[in-house]
């Protein structure tokens, strides 16, 4: 009873909502679960004509636990069971970390699809998460189980392949140029289309290309907005920035430690010093070191993909493999690191929060030769962002003080779009709606206000929104509705401007198979064609109408010539006499209307019969059920055994005797009708031997526009000739209740 008051409840809210705005239907909503005015846990939800699409479901690098989760159940519009496909835009545990709770831990039973990069990667790093998480405090989100059993559920897609789920979603993904296999998606419903561009970089580096550019324009961009306003200094002084920063730290006896995400921009920076090194001979006494497990893993993932990265690592590529560094030491445990002077370190993770580079830092920072480069964005609630800001001292792992006395300096190769890229891929996409999301508050509100008016200098229209988490975007858009025309309706081509008319038929019954997974079509039909091309068929309602009536058949057929006789715009409608059987019993007005209406369309059906000549008499014969007919046969034949040992003649006189009575007894009972247009049929039915009706007549037709309108013409001529008959009230009700 709950569950039913439950659901009555959703039922009547969604029928108020419709009826506040008969339009809902064409809302586009957009929903953050995460990354909504913050960096972290992205997780966004699009709706629009019945359809759900995620995008990303990762966690928050500055919590734990279930708190670094995305809102998953925290908005009531919001079902995650309803979701049709899930997509996964690249391997950073802020945009896939909670892909395994979101498959083993929710109702969640959609697709879900990210590029073959990301799903190599995304097995490994993930798993080292959740082994990870076995030894911590915080309780685990999964198990390693979870994530094997989670590899089963995801399917990829290439770039720029498109493909159709859930019965009208097209998915399109574009290159990001942000990780290896990063990807932007183009969502296409029902004409609109939503491009979501996760994390993007349109600058080449030394192994990516840049984000390519839709040809296509959207009607809604979701756009990240991680540096606002800022603008990336050239790479070439980012990097001349960098090595300077490392040659200076090591040659004053130093130590270089660099926090970063394990793929990514590790390998940006390997590749960078890799080259440094080789073109100083004098700094290659000095170690490279690189303590990620999963780093070094992913070298692999790198050489198997080596066709998605740009020109330049590809022609290396011929010659020799470039992620075969000749200068950096892969640590395997912490044991083969050895401490003592000027050194290089590479660590994860980025953000400082724990791990090796938590620990290499809280052992370096008191040391004033040392220095920290973060080279990726810091996240808001992390130790790396937190040194930014210049503390004194930092809070260690164990719970004590330690003086920050070493370097921090902060020279971003973090692959995220800034504000010059931002504002110049909206200005060749021309979306008319922006949504800014990955990106702090104050952040966003500049870069909205920035794109803004750059908008309105160049009179594009555009409007931009910065929702926070579970804060719905609302914009209309009519839906495009492509509909297949076949059977009779596409035997001819139409033209522009005609008018097809016919049934539309629209989802799972428009496949012609059951559980097929193939997305439904929208068919336009002729009725006729509904059996062959879907499992519907084609229903008849056939309605009767009884009039009482004192004048002879003659005079009423009489009168319905002289009306319908070339009718003008609707061709000839001629009236045709037939003979027809009716049953003895009380009830046979109410059969013999249905009966002759039922052999008639049999006849249309089979492609005989339809073109009687006016006055034409036709006998029907009343056929027995197969039933009775088999009874019939098989008393037929024991009477026939019987009657073998000497009774045969007599057997003979008594059947023909019986066939006379039946013949007498079936002209006795013969009925007159026509037939109008061959749409109604008027059957006129004499008065009952036994009294129980009078004369009348039934009208009986196949309901439909023009039926209607001709029965209607057809009972008024009746009413016309047949005039008051006083005192047939009652005979009338008596024949309508009969002809029911």
């Amino acid at each position: 009873m709950l569950a039913t008051s439950q659901a009555l409840e959703k039922k009547r809210k969604v029928e108020a909502a419709h009826a506040a705005n008969p339009n809902a239907s064409n809302l586009v909503e957009f929903t953050p679960l995460g990354a909504g005015q913050e960096v972290g846990r992205s997780c966004m939800i699009l709706k629009y004509q019945g359809k759900t699409v995620m995008f990303d479901c990762g966690i928050h690098p500055g919590f734990s636990g279930v708190n670094s989760l995305p809102y998953l159940d925290g908005n009531e519009d919001v079902d995650i069971s309803k979701v049709d496909v899930a997509l996964i835009t690249h391997f950073h545990l802020d945009h896939c970390a909670a892909v395994p709770y979101l498959l083993s831990k929710t109702p969640f039973k959609g697709r879900m699809f990210m590029t073959h990069p990301t799903k190599a990667v995304f097995h490994q790093l993930i798993r080292d998460f959740a082994r990870g998480a076995k030894g911590s405090s915080d309780e685990a989100l999964y198990t390693e189980e979870d994530v094997d059993a989670s590899m089963d559920r995801i399917e990829v897609v290439d770039f720029l392949q498109t493909l159709e789920v859930a019965g009208g979603i097209k998915i399109t993904p574009y290159r990001a140029g942000h990780v290896l296999g990063a990807a932007m998606f183009m969502v296409e419903i029902a004409g609109m289309r939503c491009l979501y561009t996760g994390d993007y970089s349109r600058v080449p580096d030394r192994h990516l290309p840049g984000a390519d550019t839709p040809d296509v324009q959207p009607d809604m961009v979701v756009c990240e907005a991680t540096y606002g306003v800022s603008r990336h200094l050239p790479r070439e002084q980012r990097e001349a920035h960098f090595l300077q920063r490392v040659t200076d730290t090591l040659r004053g006896g130093g130590r270089v430690l660099l926090p970063v995400v394990a793929l990514g921009r590790a390998q940006e920076l390997l590749l960078m010093l890799e080259e440094h090194w080789e073109a100083h001979p004098e700094l290659q006494a000095v170690p490279i070191y690189q303590a990620s497990g999963m780093m070094r893993k992913s070298l692999k993932v790198y050489e198997t993909y080596q066709e998605m990265l740009n020109e330049d690592i590809k022609t290396l590529f011929m010659h020799e493999n470039p992620f075969a560094f000749h200068h950096v030491t892969h640590l395997k445990h912490a044991g083969q690191f050895d401490d003592v002077g000027p050194c290089v370190l590479m660590a994860t993770p980025s953000g400082l929060q724990s791990g090796v580079s938590r620990d290499i830092f809280e052992a370096w920072c008191e040391d004033r030769r040392n220095t920290v480069i973060l080279c990726d964005f810091a996240v808001q609630g992390t130790l790396a962002r937190e040194i930014l800001g210049g503390p004194k001292d930092i809070l260690t792992k164990t719970g004590g003080r330690k003086k920050l006395n070493c370097s921090v300096a902060h020279i971003s190769f973090s692959a995220h779009s800034d504000y010059d890229q931002t504002s110049t891929f909206l200005d060749e996409v021309k979306p008319p709606h922006v949504v800014l999301v990955h990106g702090e508050k104050t952040e966003m509100m500049r870069l909205k206000g920035a794109l803004e008016k750059a908008a309105a200098e160049k009179e594009i229209p555009r409007s931009v929104y910065t929702p926070a988490i579970l804060q719905t975007v609302k914009v209309t858009r009519e839906p495009l509705r492509v509909v297949r025309v076949a059977g009779q309706l596409a035997e001819k081509p139409p033209h522009v401007g005609q008018h097809l008319k016919g049934i539309m038929v629209s989802g799972p019954a428009g496949t012609g198979a059951a559980g097929s997974g193939a997305a439904p079509q929208q068919l336009l039909l002729h009725p006729n064609d509904l059996h062959a091309y879907t499992r519907l068929h084609r229903g008849r309602v056939t309605q009767r109408q009884a009039l009482a009536t004192d004048r002879p058949f003659s005079a009423l057929r009489l009168a319905l010539e002289v009306m319908f006789e070339g009718v003008e715009g609707s061709g000839m409608l001629p009236v045709s006499g037939v003979k027809h059987q009716r049953r003895e019993d009380p009830q046979g007005a109410s059969f013999q209307g249905q009966q002759l209406h039922e052999q008639q369309q049999q006849q249309q059906d089979a492609g005989v019969g339809g073109g009687e000549s006016e006055g034409q008499q036709v006998k029907v014969k009343q056929e027995q059920p197969d039933e009775q007919q088999g009874l019939l046969a098989a008393r037929h034949e024991g009477q026939q055994g019987e009657g073998q040992a000497g009774h045969h003649e007599s057997g003979h006189n008594k059947g023909a005797d019986d066939k006379q009575q039946q013949q007498q007894q079936q002209q006795q009972r013969e009925v007159t009708a026509v037939r109008v247009g061959d749409l109604v049929t008027v059957t006129y039915v004499p008065e009952c031997p036994r009294g129980t009706f009078g004369t009348h007549v039934v009208v009986e037709w196949e309901g439909g526009r023009v039926a209607d309108m001709v029965a209607d013409a057809v009972v008024a001529v009746l009413l016309r000739e047949t005039g008051d008959v006083h005192g047939r009230v009652a005979a009338a009700d008596a024949a309508f209740l009969g002809a029911r």
